[in-house]
């Protein structure tokens, strides 16, 4: 089977409601989607949705390197799905989200070529995850009046976006808390908006609210800070911003630093690279948990496929499909809920209007 053709084409998505986090206010996206065809009739879709305060691309960028990564993959086996990754990463270093999208397209066909949906082809036996859905900075009062909301429509797991000041943040989660009773599990996402000084003030505070996880309370490049925090604190620890590669995660898991790390694909170029991230965290007995930023129900169903696959993934943050009051690319899972069950149609299952 070979590449005959990668086509791409930009499309925008708008939330429901502007999503506040620590460093931005997102109310929407611009997502570029990519087809690749094949000499066999096979087709495969892909997403790339770059957010340049993680990423380090945009959308422009993506489109351009995606035209050059195009004149060297026609003529190969999308399945071949190491090779098409040799190559990519032979002409361009990082640009996770288009990679992501090649990487994604190639999966998808090689799945369809087996008959299988994406997570048998990936080794999973049931396609069956449960996320939570997130919940963004604003007033107590506006986020706890949002957790009644999605809790209302069935999600059982609620991530709470904090990361300004502590003592806000705190009553933030006291009345997210209030709202959502004893049974609702809460995990925070402070996207990098908090000093060790305060982690280690807020997270003992946190522990007594019954928050199960924290995520990248520090920035990014502290590795120490992570490392201090985990050994103090008696809630897991997760990475987010801190890990876009397998050998991030090799770092992570040397230093004892985590534990857990939050894989997204558009971070680490796709699928391919997701597997050997989560296998580097499961041979050093770290968690994954897989997540997601402004994307599609395409991008979003390929790592439910992903979640469902790998029995190290044990928490599931893929929530933008719920959030998005466009939706163009649809299909693929069945929901309720935050507990989503995959078809078993070849491939993704996911199609674009």
């Amino acid at each position: 089977m070979k590449i005959t053709d990668i086509q791409f084409e930009k499309m925008s998505f708008r939330f429901a409601q502007p999503m506040k986090v620590a460093f931005a206010e997102i109310s929407g996206m611009e997502t570029l989607f990519v087809k690749i065809q094949t000499d066999e009739g096979l087709s495969g879709l892909g997403e790339a949705a770059p957010l340049p305060f993680v990423t380090g691309d945009n959308l422009d960028s993506a489109w351009a390197v995606g035209k050059e990564l195009r004149e060297v993959l026609l003529g190969r086996d999308p399945a071949a799905i190491g090779g098409i990754h040799r190559r990519m990463d032979a002409l361009y270093h990082g640009c996770g989200a288009i990679k992501c999208a090649i990487d994604m397209a190639c999966y998808d066909i090689a799945s369809k070529a087996a008959g299988m949906p994406l997570y048998r082809y990936l080794g999973g036996e049931t396609g069956a995850v449960h996320s939570d859905v997130t919940i963004g900075i604003g007033t107590p009062d506006e986020m706890a009046e949002k957790a009644l909301e999605w809790i209302e429509k069935g999600f059982t797991i609620l991530k709470i976006k904090l990361g300004e000041d502590i003592e806000t943040d705190l009553a933030r989660m006291e009345a997210v808390r209030r709202a959502a009773g004893p049974s609702i599990s809460l995990r925070i996402d402070a996207n990098q908006g908090w000093s060790v000084k305060d982690s280690l003030r807020i997270i003992p505070e946190l522990e007594g609210l019954g928050v199960g996880l924290i995520e990248q309370p520090v920035a990014a490049w502290d590795y120490e800070g992570l490392k201090e925090i985990r050994q103090a604190v008696r809630l897991p620890i997760a990475a987010d911003e801190s890990c876009h590669s397998p050998m991030d995660a090799a770092r992570l898991a040397s230093m004892r630093a985590v534990d857990f790390i939050n894989i997204k694909l558009m971070k680490c170029g796709g699928i391919y690279n997701a597997i050997k991230i989560n296998a580097v965290a499961e041979a050093s007995g770290i968690s994954c948990m897989i997540g997601c930023m402004g994307e599609s129900a395409l991008a979003n169903v390929a790592g439910m496929h992903v979640a469902a696959a790998l029995d190290n993934i044990k928490e599931v943050d893929l929530d933008s499909v719920y959030i998005l009051s466009d939706k163009r690319a649809h299909g693929g899972f069945d929901h309720e809920g935050g507990k989503a069950v995959l078809w078993n149609t070849p491939g993704i299952g996911v199609s674009l209007d």
